[in-house]
C-alpha cells in the first residue's frame, strides 16, 4: 500500500500568511500541520511509500521538511508542473498525474492541510477493500451546510452526496481522506473521460473532489467511514486557530517567545523569537520575530517580523513585515 498527501494548493484564503509559505507547513507548537499526517502514515506498517504532491513554488520547502524531520527514504516529494494557482492541475488532476507516474497499488490519499483524530488503520480495516471516504460526523445539519455532505445506508455505502447544501440530508461531512484499492484505480481515468465529454470546464471537474465522489458512488460501491473526535480543515484563519485549539485543548497558552506584562485568554501561541509587551492577547497566533507592544490582538494571526504598537487587531491576518504603529 502507498499513500499520497496532497499539498499543492496556494491557500489564497489565508493570504498573506500563506503567500510565501505552504499551508501544510504552518506550525502548531513547533510541528508543521502536515507532520501530524505524515507521522501517522509512517508508523503504519502496511504503508510502503509516502508521496507528498506539491507545486514548484514550495517543492524545496517540503524537501527541507522531509530532511529536517528524518523522513528520507520514507517520504518522496513529487512536484506538480505549475507555478501559480491559475496553472494548478486541480486536486483530482494532481491525483491522476501522480497515479500515472507511480506503481499500481492500493492508495490512501489525504489532504495535507487537515488535522484529525482519525485512526487510519481502523479506517482501512472497516472499509474492507472498497473505495472509501472518511466522513466526520458534525452532529449538526446547520454546520453541515458549509461542507460536502455524504449520505450513507445501513451498510455505510455512500448513496448520496451534496456540495454545501442548504438542506443537508445528513450530518456527515466529506473529509479529504480517501482509500482507493488497486482494482478501482481506473475510476480516475473513467471519471476524467466522462467529464471531458461534458460542458463542465476541466478546471472545475479536475479541482472538485466532491464531484468525483458524487459521480463515483453511482459507478462503484463506495464506502463512507464516519468518525468523531477531532477534524479541522485548516483553510481559513478560523481553521488555523481551531487546529491550534484541537492540538492543545481549550484555553491553552503556548509561549515560546518573550512576553512581559501581557494578559492572555483562550488559545494563544507565541512562537520562539517573538516579543510581546504590555498587551492583551486572546485566541491568536504570533510568529517569530514579531514585535507587539501596548496592543490588543484577538482572533488573529500575526506573521513574522510584523510590528504593532498601540493597535487593536481583531479577526485579522497580518502579513510579514506589516506595521501598525500609533
Amino acid at each position: 500500500m502507498r499513500a499520497i498527501v496532497l499539498a499543492g494548493g496556494h491557500a489564497t484564503r489565508l493570504w498573506p500568511i500563506t503567500k510565501n509559505r505552504a499551508k501544510p507547513l504552518l506550525p502548531i507548537n513547533g510541528r508543521p500541520i502536515i507532520d501530524f499526517i505524515i507521522k501517522d502514515l509512517a508508523e503504519n506498517e502496511n504503508i510502503e511509500e509516502i508521496f507528498i504532491s506539491t507545486n514548484k513554488k514550495f517543492g524545496d520547502d517540503f524537501r527541507e521538511y522531509v530532511n529536517d524531520f528524518g523522513y528520507e527514504g520514507v517520504v518522496e516529494v513529487v512536484v506538480e508542473d505549475q507555478d501559480c494557482e491559475e496553472e494548478k492541475p486541480g486536486t483530482i488532476g494532481a491525483m491522476i498525474n501522480l497515479l500515472d507516474q507511480k506503481p499500481s497499488d492500493d492508495y490512501v490519499i489525504i489532504g495535507g492541510d487537515n488535522y484529525y483524530s482519525l485512526d487510519i488503520k481502523e479506517f482501512l480495516d472497516e472499509v474492507n477493500g472498497y473505495p472509501a471516504l472518511a466522513c466526520y460526523d458534525l452532529d449538526s445539519k446547520e454546520k453541515a451546510t458549509s461542507f460536502g455532505v455524504v449520505e450513507t445506508n445501513g451498510n455505510n455505502e455512500i448513496i448520496g452526496f451534496q456540495e454545501k447544501p442548504e438542506n443537508p440530508n445528513s450530518t456527515l461531512a466529506s473529509t479529504a481522506c480517501y482509500f482507493f484499492p488497486e482494482k478501482d484505480l481506473d475510476i480516475f481515468n473513467l471519471y476524467e473521460e466522462h467529464f471531458s465529454k461534458t460542458d463542465i470546464p476541466a478546471e472545475q471537474y479536475l479541482d472538485e473532489p466532491g464531484r468525483l465522489i458524487e459521480w463515483a458512488h453511482n459507478e462503484r460501491t463506495f464506502k463512507g467511514f464516519p468518525f468523531k473526535g477531532e477534524w479541522v480543515d485548516v483553510g481559513t484563519r478560523e481553521g488555523y486557530l481551531e487546529a491550534h485549539q484541537a492540538v492543545h485543548g481549550m484555553g491553552q497558552q503556548i509561549v515560546e517567545g518573550r512576553t512581559e506584562n501581557t494578559k492572555m485568554e483562550g488559545n494563544v501561541y507565541v512562537m520562539a523569537g517573538a516579543e510581546v509587551r504590555n498587551c492583551q492577547l486572546k485566541d491568536c497566533i504570533v510568529f517569530p520575530e514579531a514585535r507587539i507592544e501596548d496592543s490588543t490582538v484577538e482572533g488573529s494571526i500575526v506573521d513574522q517580523k510584523a510590528r504593532l504598537k498601540n493597535a487593536e487587531v481583531r479577526d485579522s491576518l497580518l502579513g510579514e513585515h506589516s506595521q501598525l504603529l500609533q
